[in-house]
């Protein structure tokens, strides 16, 4: 490499990184889930088609307040009235529904008349307000709980709030209720939620980096014991992430739950092709070579299979793009684009660097009769004396744990990224427990054969829907068409005005006038269209998990077929909720072709490589291992297989398989140079041993550090894929020498393996 090349090479290196940083400067965080639906389903289309109609189904907050001597308690009830009128003044809120400014609408005289559903300034009427409440399905378990220690309030705010405007409205509405100094407090909602998780991710952004950084230094120091072996490989690998998020910024892509990891990812990543390139640079410095000869030697030797190695990662993180998610298919494209320049930097920007520095300089810890090299022949002296040990036990723990795979259970929560001891997550907690949840239920209704929804035959059949919906699917804050029929009926029969029931035929015609009459208004507006062609029916249930409510939602779409007259109403859930549960089966589908995708990349590769189909057979397999016992694992202990645990597999896949390539390169390019089998095993196994441990435990180190995230989902990424290297690393030490001696047959003499 002449000096030309070298100048132009850190002239290049200086000029795009200036460009990078101020790319970065232009990066923003994102918490918009609504990026995870799969947006190429019916399902998404029908939803939003839906919220064109009505609302968003999320622009809500929930406020509890608890008092637990109990709620009808004057000085407490005024003061929630006046909380409610100063929330109502705060700017992006919408709307205020408390139990103070709740309205009853009375039919039966001369015109409707609304009163007050709860008459706090009146103690006497405390008592006859209480059964009233506690008798209508419509408020327990929506604004009052079954306990009466606390009450909840409902906040519609805005449609499409930007990050700033809500921030500013969480932080607005945290300040006032504070104001009023309560026993306790809890806030639910997306706004309340996206603040939540943007901080997670800003800090968790830099925390990731700053501790794998500092692990693999450790790792870097053990392994060189110089200075300069820690400070090249960090600086080229820093170099990577810093363009790589440039690149994300000059795109606009935002960081979001899966980019947050991104950094951390190239890091580790990257840092294995440096520790090979070192490893072997380190090996050949302390004798009479220079180091124009050294790195020649190093591009020779090791270059073509850190090559590979990018190829098999990349086809890990590249079956990503199986996924419907716009996220996780942006995770694998960044995450390829980050790796290949850190490959590109590895074989660029390295040698530049190391033609300034003298290979005496440089400490040489690789001795022929350390503790670490003992300890290794050993190891390989065992191997070759015990085969057939080895394949049995190998199949022995992999039947064991391929029946924990059958134990695996595919389900998810909304929040279930968060910790439970994250004062967000006890509040979203409280209201699962004291209240009907909040996890939205969302029904679209159309009319058929003319009808309109305020007829009396399509008026029968949602009131048995939400019959079915509140007795049986569990549904809670319940509002539908059907309902405000059955509350307009009950102020109709003074003598017993705390019931809720279904009107008769005969008692429909005043009802109905007054739906026709008020079509135009907000209330009525939000549950049925003008055109009366279109309804909903609105609700909310605890967070049970996707496996659970699937089981209600085929419940429920059982009863509308066997109950629901087809050609009077149609039925079809929709909304978030739904959407997020289809992402989940969407991701599982997709973890299997992504994987399938890895190995038959991969396989594919090796057969043009070696024209073996032994030798594709001998690359996958201890590579698959680790795969199926993380699998058993998950099965075994309960980790459930959703969105962030399916992503493990392929990508793991991708990255173990980066010693296996190490391994067989290495032994092939001994036994072309003439090397017996045994020798060339043990030159490998000496020389490819050490690489391939050190650039482990640098993987293992850097993905540890996932592992103190508050989200759950990266909590389990960076536990599984560490675990994956564990075994991988075993495997490729242990039971990849056993194959390849199979391959080779009892012809040891002769090079098998295809030049």
């Amino acid at each position: 490499m002449s000096q030309r090349l070298s100048a132009l090479i850190i002239a290049i290196t200086l000029v795009f990184s200036c460009i990078a940083v101020i790319f970065c400067t232009q990066l923003k965080f994102s918490y918009d889930f609504e990026e995870f639906f799969p947006k190429e389903d019916d399902d998404f289309k029908t939803y939003m088609d839906f919220r064109e109609k009505f609302e968003h189904d999320n622009e809500f907050i929930l406020l509890a307040i608890e008092h637990k001597n109990g709620i009808f308690n004057q000085s407490f009830l005024i003061r929630i009235d006046s909380l409610t009128e100063l929330i109502s003044k705060i700017p992006d809120v919408q709307s205020v529904s408390s139990p103070t400014n709740l309205k009853k609408i009375l039919l039966g005289g001369l015109l409707p008349v609304k009163v007050p559903l709860l008459h706090f300034k009146d103690k006497k009427s405390y008592v006859s307000d209480s059964v009233s409440i506690y008798t209508n399905e419509n408020y327990v378990g929506s604004f009052f709980p079954k306990n009466s220690k606390s009450l909840s309030i409902y906040i519609k705010t805005n449609e499409g709030l930007s990050k700033k405007r809500s921030d500013n409205l969480a932080n607005n509405l945290t300040q006032v209720v504070r104001k009023f100094e309560f026993e306790d407090y809890h806030l639910v909602g997306r706004v309340i939620a996206q603040k939540v998780y943007l901080e997670k991710l800003q800090h968790d952004f830099l925390k990731f980096l700053l501790i794998a950084f500092v692990l693999v230094v450790i790792f870097l120091w053990i392994s060189f014991r110089t200075v300069s072996g820690i400070l090249i490989p960090v600086i080229v690998v820093l170099i990577s992430i810093l363009w790589t998020l440039g690149i994300m910024g000059a795109m606009n892509k935002p960081i979001d739950i899966m980019t947050v990891m991104l950094p951390t990812m190239i890091f580790i990543t990257g840092m294995s092709d440096v520790v090979h390139f070192f490893s072997k640079y380190f090996e050949e410095s302390g004798g009479k070579k220079n180091n124009r000869e050294i790195i020649k030697l190093v591009f020779k030797e090791v270059g073509f299979p850190t090559f590979l190695t990018l190829l098999t990662t990349a086809a890990g993180f590249l079956s990503l793009l199986f996924s419907s998610i716009q996220p996780i298919r942006d995770f694998g494209i960044f995450t390829t684009i980050g790796i290949s320049i850190a490959f590109l930097l590895t074989y660029t920007l390295l040698p530049t660097v190391l033609l300034f520095v003298k290979p005496d300089k440089l400490t040489r810890i690789h001795t022929s009769n350390n503790t670490t090299l003992a300890s290794m022949r050993s190891s390989l002296f065992w191997i070759f004396r015990n085969p057939k040990t080895i394949l049995f036990l190998t199949l022995l723990i992999v039947g064991v744990f391929a029946y924990g795979t059958f134990k695996i259970s595919v389900n998810s929560v909304l929040l279930e990224d968060l910790d439970n001891s994250i004062k967000e997550k006890q509040d979203f907690l409280f209201f699962d427990k004291y209240y009907s949840g909040v996890r939205p239920v969302e029904l679209e209704l159309k009319t058929k054969s003319n009808l309109k929804i305020w007829d009396y035959k399509v008026m029968a059949e949602i009131n048995r829907l939400d019959s079915f919906l509140k007795n049986k699917y569990g549904a809670g804050f319940l509002i539908s068409p059907a309902s405000i029929v059955r509350e307009l009926n009950s102020s109709i029969y003074e003598s017993n005005p705390t019931s809720s029931f279904f009107p008769e035929p005969e008692d429909y015609p005043e009802i109905k006038k007054y739906l026709v009459g008020n079509k135009n208004s907000k209330a009525i507006k939000r549950l049925m269209t003008i055109d009366g062609n279109y309804a909903r029916i609105t609700g909310k249930i605890q967070d049970l998990g996707s496996q659970i409510i699937h089981e209600k939602n085929e419940k429920l779409k059982h009863f509308i077929s066997e109950n629901i007259n087809s050609e009077i109403l149609s039925v079809r859930l929709t909304g978030t909720g739904t959407l997020l549960d289809k992402n989940n089966d969407y991701m599982v589908n997709n973890m299997l072709q992504g994987f399938l995708f890895s190995i038959l990349t991969i396989g594919l590769l090796t057969w043009i490589l070696h024209r073996s189909f032994k030798m594709v057979l001998v690359f996958i397999l201890p590579n698959l291992i680790p795969i199926v016992i993380i699998s058993g694992i998950m099965g075994f202990f309960g980790i459930e297989l959703k969105a962030a645990t399916s992503l493990v597999f392929s990508i793991a896949f991708g990255i173990a398989t980066d010693d296996t390539i190490h391994f067989i390169s290495r032994f092939k390019i001994e036994r072309d140079y003439g090397k017996s089998v045994l020798y060339a095993f043990k030159r490998t196994y000496f020389e490819t041993g050490r690489p391939i441990i050190v650039t482990s435990f640098i993987l293992i180190g850097g993905f540890m550090s996932l592992m103190i995230s508050d989200f759950q989902s990266i909590f389990y990424f960076g536990l599984l894929i560490c675990l994956t290297l564990i075994i991988a690393v075993a495997a490729d030490m242990i039971l990849l020498p056993v194959l390849l001696l199979w391959m080779l047959g009892k012809d040891k003499n002769n090079s098998v393996l295809p030049k």
